[in-house]
């Protein structure tokens, strides 16, 4: 199959899908992590190059209900609005097979609810972090539960926060789950939050690899 991994820097999923034997490429206006097939530049210039299958993981900051606490404030809206367009655009690619990728945000009421909700435990990470999967002519991936991931929870049970934490502007508490707490003595940036896992990567490229 030819792949291609939209808004993707790092490279994982790209590399999970050529180790499966296809030929993938990713495409950001980043250089990518991972040295290997990589267009630096805009995605929407090469929606047209014959694609089997796309993954697409558009930015979130202006569509996730995470950024909530700032919706209102100047130019955010302006910004929604193209980020939704892009979301829109790569969705509507001339490609049988798509997957866009993000977190519970505004897509779900102004597009539709998405088609499958993932979480990195349910692949064997000790990390918890809810994708939101838009899913075209794809399966929904599957994923075998662990009677001993987060001591007796199962791999649909939510797993206990870090810590929590105060919001500096409204003075509420916010539970502090894995995948936005600390490494190294710091917080995770939004770049570091952003990168796919490779046991997802790996079970699209399985799964889906098979699709064609």
């Amino acid at each position: 199959m030819r792949v291609l991994i939209a808004c993707e820097y790092s490279g994982t999923v790209r590399e999970a899908f050529n180790k499966a034997g296809h030929d993938a490429w990713s495409c950001d206006i980043l250089s990518t992590e991972i040295p290997g097939n990589h267009y630096q530049g805009d995605v929407l210039e090469i929606l047209n190059l014959n694609w089997d299958l796309m993954i697409a993981h558009p930015p979130c900051t202006f569509l996730t209900y995470a950024g909530m606490n700032n919706w209102y404030d100047d130019g955010r809206a302006m910004n929604r609005i193209k980020a939704a367009e892009l979301f829109m655009k790569l969705w509507e690619a001339p490609i049988e097979k798509i997957c866009v990728e993000n977190p519970r945000g505004i897509m779900s009421k102004i597009f539709r609810e998405p088609d499958q909700e993932i979480h990195p435990y349910f692949f064997g990470e000790r990390e918890m972090k809810r994708t939101c999967l838009w899913l075209k002519n794809l399966p929904k991936l599957e994923y075998a539960k662990s009677e001993t991931l987060f001591e007796k929870q199962t791999a649909t049970d939510k797993p206990e926060p870090s810590f929590i934490a105060i919001r500096k502007k409204t003075g509420r508490m916010k539970k502090r789950y894995f995948t936005d707490t600390m490494v190294d003595g710091r917080y995770k940036t939004s770049k570091e939050k952003s990168k796919s896992f490779n046991s997802i990567a790996v079970a699209m490229a399985t799964q889906w690899g098979n699709t064609f």
